[in-house]
């Protein structure tokens, strides 16, 4: 099984045994508050890249082998590995800043942000309130050598209804 798959099934493990209504994290110790300031820097740090549209900073927070559910036309769907990410990520971060207004381009503010640690793993999931959107994300990171990087991200987006 490749890492990334391994990562994933450790995320479905740990969820499928909160689901049974007792919590998986009741059994673990609880997080040392730096690690879980750590993964919430790690979160504040991905917003600040897609708010500034930098591709050099975004690109320093992805693990190697990290895959992203892209919710945007023309790409929708799963970016395998760092480079396809880029690629993409490079693509949108360029459309960003033709809109001008920057060097902040976007003003994303995270809302009901939870992070769930399980070892050297981290679940992050927040929603940025928009005029025409609800966008939901979920952040799998890890931590490796002291860090905390993004193995897998999933977005999604509800349009909202324009009254």
């Amino acid at each position: 099984m490749s890492m990334p798959l391994r990562r994933v099934a450790l995320v479905a493990v740990v969820g499928l045994a909160t689901w049974g209504g007792e919590s998986a994290a009741a059994t673990l110790p609880a997080a040392p508050p730096a690690e879980q300031a750590a993964a919430a820097k790690a979160v504040d740090a991905f917003v600040d890249t897609l708010n500034t549209a930098d591709i050099d900073s975004f690109a320093a927070l992805l693990a190697p082998d990290a895959t992203v559910f892209f919710p945007l036309e023309p790409v929708v769907g799963l970016l395998d590995g760092k480079p396809e990410i880029l690629k993409v990520f490079t693509i949108f971060f360029d459309s960003v800043r033709k809109d001008g207004g920057g060097p902040r381009y976007m003003d994303l503010k995270p809302e009901g942000l939870k992070i769930q640690l399980y070892g050297a793993t981290a679940v992050a999931t927040f929603h940025f309130s928009g005029k025409t959107m609800f966008s939901r994300r979920t952040l799998v990171l890890h931590r490796e050598g002291g860090r905390w990087l993004i193995v897998h991200m999933h977005a999604s987006g509800l349009p909202l209804q324009v009254r």
